[in-house]
């Protein structure tokens, strides 16, 4: 190589290095209201930019305003409702456990999440032991399309011909046809979607009622067809409100077939329930920090409550926030505290419940991989956003083990968690999603103890 080129290239070189070098000073940035990553190209051979080693802080202890358990069962991590006169936190579930009987529906559990949830990957453990509790069947309620669905054990789900638009979408996305997924889909004449029973955890095989969910206006032909032969064919009016069609019987698998469409009808997703017991619906958007809530309209929020009422929303955004280096969380308590807010306001019976981030690793100056130092001031931030809003709270990250646990997860045999020691695989997802199931169940249990009067059954 001439002299002139090598200098050149050195020159390029050394430029670049010193471009990646000076990006980790750069200030938090935000696209589209998620949070980009900090760049430190040196990140896995130095110390938290605090300049401090990970592990300082320590997770605050707030007041209890009401707390439905008066004791905690050793070893568990209860849940505290801080909701006070306003009852919207864990109570509006076990009310509805205690109604289960007369309640005319099942008793429904919303979680909405990003890609820790991902491929019912926590909920489906946590679904079958409920619904195991409980009584109940079925997957709940499925977005029309889905990138993991090759992935997700607990439902087989086929479609095709549909446009999705979701809450991470630049251009194009409008808000009040979003379901609180942030999903919607269009359909093209022949679009379907098929939802198909497994048996890869108990009570997945077949359901009693199926439903497809739309909005928008105008009307739509779709054809259901049940266990592959049985049909029967609906006519749409849409009005802006969620609406909903459906078949009952002992369903293993429904196709549900757009024969028309006017191009105002949106459709949101499908469902197989149980005529009562539980339901648990995953409600998982990849990447999101939860800011998508702020695209769903108030109407949509309270009409798809009208359509699908659930008894708790269990909210689980905060991964992807959480980076290396991060000390301010004030954009996404600002947010998030807004479309709570909102969601308490337009479900006024539902209950909320904020589940903390998990745990997540960093690699130190010595290789020691070490629980990242900006989890703890995030998990304050999340039971500081309960506390304030008067729902409830739970500590998933002590739950699993507190610090180190993703770590030890990740190196288990079987292993509980993907090397990337944030994400955890089904393995974890089971023991999680048990522990998770025992709490709830512990808190009704104790609920109902505490509500039945002296000397007899209420």
């Amino acid at each position: 190589m001439e002299r002139g080129y090598l200098h050149t290239v050195v020159c390029i070189v050394l430029l670049t290095v010193l471009g990646l070098l000076g990006l980790k000073w750069l200030p938090q940035l935000s696209v589209g209201g998620m949070a980009l990553r900090q760049v430190d190209i040196l990140s896995d051979i130095s110390n938290d930019s605090t300049g401090m080693p990970a592990q300082t802080d320590t997770i605050k202890e707030l007041p209890v305003v009401k707390n439905a358990i008066n004791t905690c069962k050793p070893g568990m991590t209860c849940i505290n409702d801080m909701s006070g006169d306003e009852r919207q936190g864990i109570e509006p579930l076990y009310e509805a456990i205690e109604q289960m009987a007369s309640l005319g529906r099942p008793v429904r559990i919303a979680v909405l999440g990003d890609s820790f949830i991902e491929g019912d990957i926590l909920t489906e453990p946590l679904r079958e032991q409920l619904q195991t509790l409980y009584g109940g069947c079925g997957v709940g309620y499925v977005p029309i399309t889905s990138n993991v669905n090759g992935f997700r054990r607990s439902v087989r789900h086929n479609f095709s011909g549909w446009t999705e638009h979701n809450g991470n979408d630049h251009r194009g996305f409008g808000g009040e046809h979003a379901s609180i997924t942030g999903h919607y889909y269009a359909a093209t004449p022949g679009a379907n979607v098929e939802l198909r029973g497994t048996t890869a955890t108990a009570h997945l095989d077949t359901c009693q009622v199926a439903t497809l969910y739309y909005t928008g206006y105008g009307t739509a032909s779709v054809t259901a067809t049940v266990n592959g032969t049985a049909t029967q064919r609906f006519n749409i009016s849409g009005n802006g409100e969620v609406g909903s069609v459906h078949v009952n019987g002992k369903i293993g698998s429904v196709k549900w077939t757009v024969d028309y469409s006017d191009p105002g009808i949106a459709f949101l997703g499908s469902a197989m329930d149980g005529n009562d017991g539980i339901t648990v619906d995953n409600f998982s958007l990849r990447s999101s920090c939860g800011y998508h809530l702020g695209k769903v309209s108030d109407r949509m929020f309270a009409s798809f409550d009208k359509a699908r009422h659930y008894d708790l929303v269990i909210i689980m955004y905060g991964l992807n926030i959480a980076h290396k280096g991060q000390k301010q969380f004030n954009e996404y308590s600002m947010k998030m505290g807004s479309a709570i807010d909102r969601m308490k306001q337009a479900m006024p019976t539902t209950g909320f419940l904020v589940v903390s981030v998990s745990d997540r690793a960093q690699r130190t100056a010595s290789g020691a991989l070490n629980t990242m130092s900006c989890i703890t001031a995030l998990i304050n931030v999340q039971q500081q956003l309960a506390f304030d809003h008067h729902i409830a709270f739970w500590n998933m990250f002590t739950a699993m083990g507190g610090s180190g646990s993703i770590v030890r997860m990740a190196q288990a045999k079987p292993a509980e968690a993907n090397r990337d020691y944030t994400h955890i695989n089904f393995n974890g997802g089971k023991r999680i999603g048990r522990i998770f199931a025992e709490t709830l169940d512990w808190g009704y249990q104790s609920y109902r103890q505490q509500n039945t009067p002296k000397g007899g059954e209420q």
